[in-house]
């Protein structure tokens, strides 16, 4: 079975998000729990060519917010170790551009890997 592992760098950007939406919760375990029955489920994010970065699209269903206009939620996947690291979660819209984005994704990738590193 496929383990996931969350690091603090991830959470913190969880609970940033779950101060301005607390009813997605439920949504975000839910998210979790479909990776970890089929972690290839997610797209293969675009933007990085050298990281399998996946993205799954999250609703937050309590407040009627789709799966289209709702959450992002990226992880790196590795099939040779069966582990599914959380890298990211943002609502769409926040932050608008793409070269937002990409930032925010540099900047954590670079805390999570580092984190990862630690560990080990």
């Amino acid at each position: 079975m496929t383990m996931l592992q969350e690091t603090e760098a991830y959470l913190r950007y969880e609970r940033t998000l779950l101060k301005k939406y607390p009813q997605a919760q439920n949504d975000i375990n839910r998210a979790k729990k479909k990776i970890l029955r089929r972690p290839s489920r997610g797209v293969v994010y675009r933007g990085l060519n050298k990281i399998a970065l996946r993205k799954v699209r999250v609703a937050i269903r309590i407040l009627r917010i789709s799966p289209r206009k709702g959450l992002r939620l990226f992880y790196l996947y590795s099939e040779k170790k069966n582990k599914a690291v959380p890298i990211f979660i943002f609502k769409k819209g926040r932050p608008q551009t793409e070269g937002q984005v990409m930032k925010l994704f540099n900047r954590a990738i670079n805390e999570v890997v580092a984190e990862l590193k630690n560990v080990h």
